[in-house]
């Protein structure tokens, strides 16, 4: 690297720590980075300077590897504009999720891993769909056994509701783990047939993972963990296929490492081969998707301390006042070395500190005197009552700082559709952004697209015809901004023509004569039924399209923002995968999937609340759960529910891993940890030790590090709340609130309710 790089690079102010880490030049490294320490940027940067130094060659590139698809878009353009102002071109680098790497892999070489060269990939959605359809039909075959799991005296429609919905849990666990262990369902199957150690919710699951699979099948799918499994599987097959790769790619930049499941570090590590050049980048401390993935922080906390790998840190962050800082530092330390359970205290946190920017940085900390932390003197009576209080404080908050954002994050949506009802209920209206399932505006492409799928199963309907051009209007994709008595009279017009003058016109001044001459027609009325004509004639003629084609036709016409064409792009893709599965669908079906994430009673799967194209928004309060708020911030955060039930602190407290009708037993859990036990799997559960025990003791150490990333969210003011019961559970604080608000509190600084 150049001596003249200094504290800048390429415009960019450098921190000492990201200076240390762009002078990288070859070799394994990992860089573990606090909340907010800009590693992005540090990535990009890196990225970058690899090209530009000449380090790629000619034909080789950077690939660049990270979770999610605006992650992916943010890196990618930071690089284009690096490369531009260095005037240079666009090429040297490939940035992509790791599940787009691995369906790259297959299809160019889908026969080394014995792949239909015509796989489609099954999406979030439709996983969960195919497993619900494979439980259905393994309940009907092993029925009598599957009732004697019923507690006999409440065995009633509730409760083999909540059964079913336990047992196609079992099932997805059961099944990822497989994947990720590479077991087939025969080799599955083998192994719990050979071993004396019996579990019934491991043979279910081994049962519905056979099942889920002849679905999967007989449809030529592949899932996420399938696309990665078989990439592998494609790469051990060919030496020579696996060395143009590496020549094409001969550095590896990983972001979001903290996050990766042993096959995506399996399929890296192919790539990068030995001696490779690999740099991976994340935070351990913000590891919490370890117990419904396969992701576990350990291997991304055991690769910086392997032999020959470079181990950096990025501590500095500008992100939060210093007195938040200092709560999330002590969570950490508090942990570490003081947690009611021992085993803990190694699990849950890297012992690394947030540090604070130092003078003349560019994003400055805010300053100490505009900080605010609260915590209540008693927990709320109940969840409904915290609701109502926690949402009163936030609109107290807007009404008092009207440019700044805040946020009401909570452990589950349930508790996050409570404080909803309340906002609703305040005696103003008051600006909110529901982010439990999905964005609002998700929801809005959601609603048109639904609306113009309604039609098109009727498209000779003038009734069908007069909604959707109230939907196109309402929703301003018209030229005239219409509402009230002109809308009313609009759509008027659009039920006095006949549908084949109002689809196929013969220019405008048909459509004008073909009005009713009492009509009272402005000429921006004209223009809007002009341009419904021409849109509504353009779709009729595209419905013999695939599903997916169609959603993307529409979308051209509709959408001009990148994130709004994103979303379509997610629904159509999403949509695609679902008509393969079920080729008995119709356009009804099709637009009944849509309005469900329309009425924001379904999440679309693969978008995050960044991908949607979510930002903050001054004097909005955003209504969403910890785990879907990671990569977000706001000026002010509430942290909802941090009880003992959310975050507990032993083995001995309430777990919700547990069916409410089966005390003692944990199904998915059970089944999981056998499995780990008999394939003797990396980090399988010590012999000797209660298996629910282990996974529970995994469990607390994840829940610390959803509460530190939810602390880490705020920048200026934090709230703590919680109340006596949750649900029907009576519950108290969690050990970590009351140890956060005794540190607070022995600072001198006691409660502020601002």
């Amino acid at each position: 690297m150049t001596e003249s790089f200094g504290k800048s690079l390429y415009g960019y102010h450098l921190r000492p720590d990201q200076a240390a880490v762009l002078a990288y030049e070859g070799g394994r490294m990992a860089v573990s980075a606090v909340p907010g320490s800009g590693k992005t940027l540090t990535l990009s940067l890196l990225a970058a300077r690899l090209i530009i130094e000449g380090h790629v060659g000619d034909e080789g590139e950077v690939l660049v590897v990270t979770m999610q698809n605006s992650a992916v878009d943010n890196i990618s353009q930071r690089i284009r504009r690096i490369l531009s102002e260095q005037k240079l071109p666009p090429v040297g680098y490939h940035v992509c999720t790791l599940h787009k790497l691995a369906a790259d892999i297959l299809r160019r070489r889908c026969d080394l891993a014995g792949v239909e060269e015509l796989f489609f990939i099954v999406d979030g959605a439709e996983t969960d769909r195919t497993m619900q359809n494979a439980a259905d039909v393994w309940i009907r075959g092993h029925r009598s056994w599957w009732e004697t799991f019923l507690p006999e005296e409440r065995a009633s429609g509730r409760v083999r509701e909540e059964w079913q919905r336990w047992t196609r849990r079992v099932g997805a666990e059961v099944v990822k783990l497989c994947k990720h262990l590479r077991l087939t369902p025969e080799r599955a199957r083998a192994l719990l047939d050979a071993s004396d150690q019996t579990n019934e919710f491991l043979e279910m699951g081994v049962g519905l993972y056979a099942q889920y699979a002849r679905y999967l099948r007989a449809r030529n799918g592949l899932d996420f963990d399938d696309l990665i499994w078989r990439a592998i599987d494609a790469l051990k097959q060919d030496e020579s296929f696996l060395a143009n790769l590496r020549a094409r790619w001969p550095y590896i930049l990983e972001d979001e490492a903290q996050d990766s499941s042993p096959l995506q570090e399996q399929i890296l590590e192919s790539l990068a081969g030995d001696g490779g050049n690999w740099v991976r980048v994340g935070d351990p401390n913000q590891a919490i998707n370890a117990t419904f993935t396969a992701a576990d922080p350990r291997y991304f906390r055991r690769f910086l301390g392997r032999q020959g790998v470079v181990a950096m840190s990025l501590p500095e962050s500008g992100r939060c006042a210093r007195p938040i800082m200092a709560l999330a530092n002590h969570l950490v330390h508090w942990a570490c070395d003081r947690h009611p359970e021992a085993a803990v205290r190694t699990m849950a946190f890297q012992r690394q500190e947030i540090e604070p920017t130092a003078p003349g940085d560019p994003q400055p900390n805010p300053p100490d005197k505009e900080c605010h932390i609260y915590f209540r003197d008693e927990p709320f009576a109940d969840t409904q009552a915290e609701a109502r209080a926690v949402a009163a404080w936030a609109i107290q908050y807007i009404g008092r700082y009207p440019l700044r954002t805040v946020a009401i994050l909570c452990p589950t949506r349930a508790k996050g559709s409570t404080v909803v009802e309340a906002l609703k209920a305040a005696p103003e209206e008051v600006p909110f952004d529901d982010l439990l399932r999905s964005t609002p505006r998700t929801r809005e492409v959601a609603r048109v697209l639904a609306a113009v799928c309604q039609y098109l199963r009727d498209p000779t309907s003038s009734s069908q015809l007069s909604r959707l051009y109230r939907a196109l209007a309402q929703g301003g994709y018209l030229p005239a901004s219409l509402t009230g008595e002109r809308l009313r009279h609009q759509c008027t017009l659009v039920r006095s023509l006949r549908p084949d003058e109002l689809l196929f016109p013969r220019g405008a001044a048909h459509l004008r004569e073909s009005l009713p001459h009492a009509a009272n027609v402005q000429q921006g009325d004209l223009m809007a039924l002009e341009r419904f004509a021409e849109l509504a004639g353009r779709w009729v003629r595209a419905l013999a399209l695939p599903i997916d084609q169609l959603l993307l036709t529409l979308g051209q016409d509709l959408f001009r923002e990148e994130s709004d064409l994103a979303i379509c792009h997610t629904m159509a893709t999403s949509l695609r995968a679902t008509s393969q599965m079920h080729p008995e669908w119709r356009l009804r079906d099709f637009a009944e999937e849509i309005r469900e994430v329309a009425r924001n009673r379904r999440r679309l799967g693969g978008l995050s609340l960044a991908d949607a194209g979510y930002t903050t928004k001054e004097g909005h309060i955003a209504i969403t759960t910890m785990h879907r708020a990671k990569g977000l911030e706001w000026d002010a955060v509430v942290l909802m529910s941090v009880d003992s039930l959310e975050f507990p602190d032993t083995c001995a407290d309430a777990f919700r891993d547990e069916p409410y009708f089966m005390p003692g037993r944990a199904p998915a859990v059970e089944a999981r940890k056998c499995l780990e036990q008999l394939a003797e799997a990396e980090f399988a559960t010590p012999p000797g030790r209660a298996l629910v025990e282990q996974a529970r003791l995994e469990y607390i150490a994840e829940r610390l590090r959803l509460l530190y990333v939810g602390i880490t969210r705020a920048k200026r003011d934090l709230v703590f709340s919680c109340s006596k019961t949750n649900g029907r559970r009576p519950v108290r604080p969690a050990t970590p609130l009351l140890e956060l608000r005794r540190f607070w509190q022995d600072r001198g600084q006691g409660d502020s309710p601002r």
